[in-house]
């Protein structure tokens, strides 16, 4: 099923399998058997199975971690890293319509793009940019600048657990920052209606008008 072990103070949940339902059916009997388990633990996802997930089902995995306690992990721990992840300012291309997963923060001044959707296990910094033609999914803050929907689709989505952003823009939809930069301890995300983008608290039995 799924290995979880202690790193550095942290622990580290392994997937392997992408059989999801039977992963979270897993956690969710773990946690409730054992209450104080992610109790302030910080927690770090890896692994081969990550890859199949949908983002709702990534988004539901963290909130089941969240909702038992846990602290989201913004530390960068060195399981996945490759050569080109390594240099600053990073750009990635995406060839195909795949979605892309960074296990890291981003730093100020780098900049991602994808042909598909982002899905960011980390922070990303103030300066720092993604563009995607899919969605955005930041499993941390967001203070950086977000473009879903790059080639036009204003139905695409910024999802952040802390959504402080300079700048988003969704499909050509753009909307700047409040000026209230206090973090917020509530997941936020951001989408398009006929008035403009729109941003409000994250409710799992919202789609927001998408199938």
């Amino acid at each position: 099923m799924i290995k979880i072990k202690g790193v550095n103070g942290k622990l580290v949940f392994y997937f392997e399998s992408d059989n999801f339902i039977e992963q979270y059916q897993f956690l969710q009997d773990k946690f409730e058997n054992n209450h104080q388990l992610l109790s302030g633990a910080r927690v770090i996802f890896t692994g081969r199975g990550l890859d199949n997930f949908t983002h709702e089902q990534l988004i539901s995995l963290q909130r089941l971690c969240l909702d038992y306690g846990a602290i989201l992990n913004n530390t960068e721990l060195p399981l996945k890293k490759t050569a080109a992840a390594a240099q600053p300012p990073m750009q990635v291309n995406a060839d195909t319509n795949t979605d892309l997963f960074i296990h890291r923060n981003l730093r100020s001044g780098q900049k991602i793009r994808s042909e598909g959707s982002v899905v960011v296990w980390g922070d990303v910094h103030e300066s720092a940019e993604i563009i995607a033609a899919g969605d955005i999914i930041v499993l941390g803050k967001l203070a950086g600048i977000a473009h879903a929907g790059c080639y036009g689709d204003t139905n695409t989505i910024v999802f952040a657990l802390n959504l402080i952003p300079s700048q988003i823009r969704i499909g050509n939809r753009i909307s700047r920052a409040s000026g209230n930069d206090s973090s917020r301890n509530v997941a936020e995300i951001a989408f398009c209606d006929d008035e403009g983008i729109i941003i409000k608290e994250y409710n799992s039995r919202e789609n927001l008008g998408r199938s």
